[in-house]
């Protein structure tokens, strides 16, 4: 029986093209190409979903100029949730291509420490950004759940972010750390 939700191929010279989204397009690279394309495109995916997520909220949250409206349905912590894990993944791919190690480390002060021993960051936005949202979610649970399992509840004391300014250094950071996996691997190269 053929699955509805789900399927490796189909004929995209039809109609069906319009009904299919395809999850990832590194498989259709080199296979050489496709472990290290596949790391950038899901950075990626999960930059472009901050993004959209953050305009969508902010269109909700202010749909006037001077009007503020909070909501139940807040948007925030999805939103906070990519731009972490932005974050977390372009740490990781950069310690793993200049060290040759994968580290399975979720706690962003930790990655960061590791990073700046690998190549010194200089921009205290970036900083201040890792503190902030390690303040937030110290483990990458607190943004995806309400307790911890036990019990114990997450977000529990009002918190209020610059959602553009934390959109805006995220980019920047995952920018930044892209940009020198470039440079290191077009040295390689000469």
């Amino acid at each position: 029986m053929e699955n509805k939700f789900i399927r490796n191929s189909f004929n995209g010279l039809t109609e069906e093209v319009y009904k299919w989204d395809c999850i990832s397009f590194s498989p259709f690279y080199k296979k050489k190409l496709q472990s290290q394309m596949a790391e950038k495109e899901i950075l990626n995916a999960y930059l472009h979903s901050a993004e959209c997520l953050y305009i969508a909220f902010y269109c909700e949250n202010n749909p006037a100029e001077k009007m503020k409206v909070f909501r139940t349905n807040q948007m925030c912590m999805p939103f906070l949730f990519l731009c972490r894990h932005a974050i977390e993944l372009s740490i990781k791919l950069f310690i793993k291509i200049k060290s040759k190690k994968v580290t399975k480390i979720h706690k962003l002060n930790e990655l960061w420490k590791q990073l700046n021993a690998i190549i010194k960051i200089e921009d205290t936005d970036f900083s201040l950004l890792i503190e902030v949202l390690n303040k937030i979610d110290d483990d990458g649970c607190k943004l995806r759940y309400s307790n911890d399992g036990k019990g114990k509840e997450y977000n529990n004391e009002p918190c209020f972010v610059r959602a553009d300014l934390i959109l805006e250094t995220t980019k920047k950071l995952c920018s930044h750390l892209l940009k020198q996996i470039e440079l290191s691997s077009n040295k390689k190269e000469i």
